[in-house]
């Protein structure tokens, strides 16, 4: 007899669970639970496709591209801190060979990652007066993103965001 917990999915879609006793069969229902989250967003339920993705990571926390969709989320919430946690979180996950989907290959997510992160990181100190109180700390993060840009890019030089980022972006001395 199996130990199995279960969470609940917005939307009318079977609660989703982990069969203790056979710990990778439950990737299955987290590919449908994916899917409804993607549909979900399309109807513009962000709320609804934010909660079923924070339950598949429940579920799942090994999974990097939930963490890629709740970026997303948070940045067109100007949520900024919660937007680069989960960025920097897929970049970790992904890092250490997390990738989910067979459909990309690894170089190619993870530039994918990476590049985000970036240019998230880019977007809140646009965004700030960081520039004029904490120059260094501007410098500190304007040169994180510079080489996170020349990391995606070198990992997938078929990446255009990666590359004009790299280009528009350099380091500052």
């Amino acid at each position: 007899m199996s130990d199995s917990k279960k969470f609940d999915a917005p939307g009318g879609t079977e609660p989703l669970s982990v069969d203790d006793q056979a710990p990778e069969a439950h990737l299955g229902s987290l590919e449908v639970a994916m899917a409804r989250a993607f549909e979900l967003m399309q109807e513009g339920k962000q709320a609804e496709a934010s909660d079923l993705f924070r339950q598949i990571l429940q579920v799942e926390p090994r999974l990097a591209e939930p963490r890629l969709e709740l970026a997303h989320l948070a940045a067109s919430n100007e949520e900024w801190e919660e937007d680069e946690a989960q960025a920097r979180s897929a970049v970790q996950t992904l890092r250490a060979g997390g990738q989910w989907t067979l459909d990309l290959e690894a170089d190619v997510l993870l530039a994918f990652a990476i590049n985000l992160l970036g240019e998230i990181l880019v977007r809140a100190i646009e965004g700030s007066d960081l520039i004029f109180h904490d120059r260094g700390q501007f410098n500190t993060v304007w040169n994180e993103a510079a080489a996170l840009f020349r990391e995606a890019q070198g990992l997938d030089p078929a990446n255009e965001d990666a590359r004009s980022n790299a280009t528009h972006h350099r380091p500052i001395p």
